[in-house]
């Protein structure tokens, strides 16, 4: 699900041979349906009085460059494309051997050209260069803190590159839990995203069904994504107080027609105005969640944070592709190629029994409600192992669900061993606009994807969904047609409201203007 290592997750048919049935109930239980039928899924014991401010405020920090410890590192700078990255200067990492191996990749700081992955490699997101943090600068006007440079192979001075890609962040409102390996917990403790787990350091609060504001903790302070080693969140000195200091977007441009921060544009100046004047975090956290909590802002900083980026992130809902048109009564949305494509998603190719429902994922609030906590594995719902890479039982190779948190424990809720190696369900709305695919990067185009599931995956795996497809001629071509066309969302790929968005410089990327809500084009 990220657009490097795309939003593809598991394929092929659930044929359990002691339930003949049990493709027939999966697909009846999650029937296709509009996403705007969907209930979206609201936090319960959220701290916001004000949801409107709330989203402002969540899209203003998404996209201030002023988080990352560089000045530079936005949340958004891992997701500017369709949510998720389509970098590719210095997007590779080396796996656990070390070597780089891959898409014409020798060494930190060269562009990939992507290609199938056959080695441990991986294709990531890059962070910040490895350095050590010293203090918050005290320039107001200033992004960069102050650090000492602490260069590290396989890097050293290049920006260090992330294990997995950035899972895209259009759409995650509807899932359970977040990262490829769901240690985003659904339940915000305030702090971390460790939710109420024995990985927790402590939290402040206890929210639930906000596994993305859980998410939304892990990056800031990570010494890899966007932070100096050592730097807090909460605070004296810590990434509270760095931005209550600051006023928001300054060094940015905001579109005055922008569909969320439009009203508080300074163009043709950068950043916001409140009242006539910069905005401050502060002005719009008061207004978000009440001078109370405002006041106490530096010492709960991360607290806002995480419901904050949840109240914004929760807009980015992709409802509106051919599918959701053509589920709607819309019998033209869909060509005839195309619901043919459908047809095989939902039959023969079997991709709805973990594509399932109207969120295309079994990893959603929705599934879990409706099946339990366990699949038909006996492995977590949700995730699967589904033959990206061989299974490993000495950490050669990425743990996925069954990988461990920062006091050792587990994010395996079932404790199975099919979870070593299993991965979230990715939904695919804007499959398209994701490449490459899977949790490793590993195939950079739709085609090889269902390449991929015809053969019944690259290795053995421990999934009773995935066996080898026979397809006709014509077959994989209608379903890759019904994957590209029929489910991207016009305005994720046009940048429409709710997807436009401020200027940003993306590190070792594209340089993007602020977008308003007209976005870049018209949709049907």
């Amino acid at each position: 699900m990220v657009g490097v290592a795309g939003a593809f997750g598991c394929s092929a048919r659930d044929r359990a041979d002691s339930d003949p049935t049990a493709e027939a109930r999966v697909v009846e239980a999650d029937a296709l349906a509009p996403l705007d039928t969907v209930p979206v899924p609201q936090p319960a014991g959220s701290d916001i009085v004000d949801s409107a401010a709330a989203i402002q405020l969540g899209k203003a920090f998404f996209w201030d460059t002023q988080v990352g410890s560089d000045g530079a590192q936005a949340c958004a700078s891992c997701h500017f494309s369709a949510g998720a990255d389509n970098r590719r200067l210095n997007t590779m990492h080396p796996g656990p051997n070390g070597v780089f191996e891959s898409n014409g990749v020798t060494a930190a700081g060269q562009t990939a050209t992507f290609a199938n992955i056959g080695s441990d490699d991986r294709v990531g997101s890059q962070g910040v260069v490895a350095s050590t943090f010293v203090s918050i600068a005290s320039d107001p006007t200033s992004a960069v803190d102050t650090c000492t440079a602490a260069p590290t192979p396989p890097f050293g001075t290049e920006r260090q590159v992330s294990t997995r890609g950035a899972p895209s962040i259009v759409g995650t409102v509807f899932f359970r839990e977040l990262f490829w390996d769901g240690h985003a917990n659904h339940q915000f403790n305030g702090a971390d995203p460790f939710g109420g787990t024995a990985n927790a350091e402590g939290g402040l609060t206890t929210i639930e069904n906000a596994a993305l504001a859980s998410q939304a903790t892990g990056p800031v302070t990570n010494a890899a994504e966007m932070a100096c080693s050592g730097r807090p969140f909460n605070g004296s000195g810590s990434v509270g107080s760095k931005l209550l200091a600051r006023s928001a977007l300054q060094h940015q441009y905001v579109d005055p027609s922008d569909g969320v921060l439009g009203s508080l544009s300074a163009f043709p100046a950068k950043g916001l105005l409140c009242g006539g004047s910069p905005c401050s975090y502060g002005d719009l956290i008061a207004l978000a969640f009440g001078p109370d909590l405002a006041q106490a802002a530096e010492a709960q900083f991360s607290r806002i944070w995480g419901q904050a980026l949840q109240a914004y992130e929760t807009t980015l809902i992709p409802s509106q592709t051919p599918l959701d048109k053509y589920l709607a009564g819309q019998t033209d949305a869909l060509t005839a190629s195309q619901q043919q494509g459908l047809a095989l998603f939902t039959g023969k190719a079997g991709c709805i029994n973990c594509h399932a429902g109207p969120e295309l994922s079994d990893a959603t609030v929705g599934f879990a409600a409706n099946h339990g906590l366990v699949n038909e594995d006996g492995g977590d719902q949700g995730f699967h192992h589904i033959g990206v890479r061989p299974v490993s039982f000495n950490n050669a190779e990425d743990l996925g669900r069954a990988s461990t948190g920062p006091k050792g424990a587990t994010f395996s809720v079932s404790g199975a061993s099919v979870d070593r190696g299993a991965f979230k369900t990715p939904q695919l709305r804007n499959v398209k606009l994701t490449a490459p695919y899977f949790h490793n990067g590993g195939k950079p185009s739709l085609a090889e994807v269902v390449a991929f599931y015809a053969r019944g995956g690259d290795f053995s795996n421990p999934s009773q969904r995935v066996h080898a497809i026979t397809f006709l001629p014509g077959e994989a071509e209608a379903l890759i047609d019904f994957l590209s066309e029929g489910l991207t969302d016009c305005r994720t790929e046009k940048e429409r409201a709710p997807f436009d968005h401020p200027s940003l410089d993306v590190p070792n990327g594209p340089s993007l203007s602020a977008v308003g809500a007209a976005g870049k084009g018209t949709c049907p």
